[in-house]
């Protein structure tokens, strides 16, 4: 087999080995996406024993037919690779037309030019949108699509106008494409509506061009599951609401022993409980006129106070009081100045006929002497009042 091989490429090969021109390269496409622009070829004759380049160039297409010499804009020169990009020499040109020309080198020897028109505008495929992303919510399903993007990554809507198809069908139906719904969009964002409650779908998006009809492939299947048509379940609002209460709960009782921690460190602070001892705490209080406890006298004060006299007997006048009352027959009688005109004494002496003896009547005239008045010991004496 494998010589029979040999033996066909040897005789396809031999007749332009013998004219001396190298074979041109075979199946010349051009691979183009939004704006990438990828030239690729297959060259099939590997068993040639000399080393094979390739050289792409390309020309606008209105100066083919222009008089002259073509300068043609060299893209790829002697590469030994079998793909070739245009996209950046092609991407700010999207409605052009372009001839691009492709062929094979070998020393001195080159195959013949193998020449492809392409307009990226009508040629190059649109594709799939960049990001798909599907979110639940309120029972239906919200698709937010991102635009197909260029190699600049630009949006290819600043080029073409691109619509959206979404596709949606329930999880278990995505193998039955009957079953499938679509809607078609040129927003951004869709909202798919009336779906089944906590029901798994799956979602894939299209992007169109509707003047070449153009359509890219589809996004890979997102799926999610729907909630109950936006009402919330009634053991989740139950669950909020008992944590909701435990919470405040919660902070009404801290808030209230951080209240009462403070409270007693002021009362035991400021107005502590324990009293001090009675002999001091007697002068921290007022004490009324009428009570025992000492203290200081004003001068309003000692008007107000029930006094006692206190009557004071001048120390001469004392000691002869005390001299008259040695004899126990004598004795002092005191009367009424008013009664009589006398000096208030009179002598009384047993067996004596109520005269006086010589010393009692030298004791009435030193008396007398002095200015004194024996009132003094009943009326005139000096008192002192002091506070029980």
């Amino acid at each position: 087999m494998g010589i029979v091989q040999t033996s066909i490429a040897f005789i396809i090969i031999l007749p332009q080995l013998c004219t001396g021109d190298l074979p041109s390269p075979q199946n010349v496409t051009m691979k183009a996406v939004n704006t990438q622009y990828i030239l690729k070829w297959d060259w099939d004759h590997q068993g040639m024993n000399q080393t094979v380049t390739f050289t792409a160039e390309y020309l606008s297409a209105y100066l083919i037919k222009s008089k002259g010499k073509k300068n043609w804009t060299s893209v790829c020169h002697m590469i030994t690779d079998t793909q070739c990009d245009f996209s950046t020499s092609l991407q700010q040109y999207y409605y052009g037309l372009f001839i691009i020309r492709l062929r094979a080198n070998s020393f001195e020897e080159h195959s013949p030019w193998i020449k492809r028109e392409f307009c990226p505008d009508k040629d190059a495929d649109l594709g799939p949108p960049s990001k798909v992303d599907v979110i639940s919510t309120n029972g239906m399903l919200e698709v937010s699509i991102s635009d197909p993007m260029s190699t600049q990554n630009i949006s290819m809507k600043t080029k073409i106008e691109i619509a959206y198809k979404i596709v949606y069908c329930e999880y278990l139906q995505l193998q039955k494409s009957e079953n499938c719904k679509a809607i078609e969009s040129e927003n951004n964002v869709i909202t798919l509506s009336k779906l089944k409650p906590w029901t798994v779908y799956c979602v894939r998006v299209q992007a169109l061009s509707a003047y070449y009809e153009k359509k890219s492939p589809f996004t890979p299947v997102l799926c999610r599951q729907t909630t109950d048509d936006g009402t919330t379940p009634v053991w989740l609002l139950a669950l909020t609401f008992l944590m909701s209460s435990a919470l405040s709960v919660s902070g009404i009782l801290l808030t209230s022993f951080i209240l009462y921690k403070c409270y007693r460190m002021v009362k035991y602070t400021f107005f502590p409980s324990y009293k001090p001892p009675a002999n001091i705490q007697e002068f921290l209080y007022e004490v009324s006129p009428s009570s025992d406890y000492p203290r200081l006298l004003t001068v309003e004060s000692q008007v107000e106070l029930c006094c006692e006299k206190l009557n004071v007997i001048p120390e001469e006048i004392l000691e002869i009081s005390l001299q008259i009352q040695l004899p126990l027959e004598m004795e002092i009688v005191p009367h009424n100045q008013q009664d009589s005109g006398d000096s208030g004494f009179y002598c009384s002496e047993e067996g004596s006929g109520g005269s006086c003896s010589s010393w009692q009547q030298e004791l009435q005239n030193e008396y007398f002497r002095k200015g004194e008045n024996a009132s003094l010991l009943e009326n005139s004496r000096p008192s002192l009042c002091v506070s029980l």
